[in-house]
């Protein structure tokens, strides 16, 4: 009798070992940084129409400042999001994540987001992006969304969005506002 009850818990422990290691429930791991592909084991990406669209707030950001990006297309069980530069470098860092996420350091700190489980998240969900304080030029969203452990697709880019260069800005701001002092008082004194 202990013989049969020392197997069924030696099943129970290995099959839950198991199935948490292939999961993934607590988010994706640090070797899907760059292919964003889940690790699941046995399991390749859906050929069915991706129904995920991943929106930013605005097609333009400024340097230092912070972007909304929505996930629309249906609930999903889990996320890998990055801003990526045109060289494909994850770039800004992500801030106020849902509770069902979280940010994770893929060449910097927080520049990643993962889900924490495998509860359903809903449609609609939004994360704050924080932008770099120099450009780093057009950016792209780009994730891998599970609508389940057996259903994801990869590699889902959002359109691109531009940010200008601080600095420029305000260079162009101060060349315009001596320029309109300079006319100001030539017509005064004209």
């Amino acid at each position: 009798m202990v013989r049969l009850w020392f197997s069924v818990v030696l099943v129970y422990v290995a099959a839950s070992v198991l199935q948490q290691g292939d999961a993934r429930g607590s988010g994706a791991p640090s070797s899907a940084c760059q292919s964003l592909t889940p690790q699941h084991v046995n399991i390749t990406e859906s050929t069915a129409d991706n129904p995920y669209t991943i929106m930013p707030a605005s097609t333009t950001y400024q340097p230092g400042g912070t972007l909304r990006v929505q996930i629309m297309g249906g609930a999903f069980r889990g996320i890998f999001l990055q801003a990526r530069n045109i060289d494909g470098m994850a770039v800004g860092f992500w801030s106020m994540c849902p509770a069902f996420t979280r940010s994770m350091q893929c060449n910097n700190s927080a520049d990643s987001v993962t889900h924490q489980d495998t509860t359903e998240k809903p449609a609609g969900t939004n994360f704050t992006w924080n932008a770099p304080s120099e450009s780093p030029g057009t950016v792209m969203f780009i994730a891998t969304i599970a609508r389940s452990r057996e259903e994801f697709w990869a590699n889902i880019t959002s359109m691109g969005v531009s940010g200008g260069n601080r600095a420029i800005f305000h260079l162009g701001t101060a060349v315009f506002s001596l320029v309109t002092i300079v006319l100001t008082s030539q017509i005064v004194q004209g």
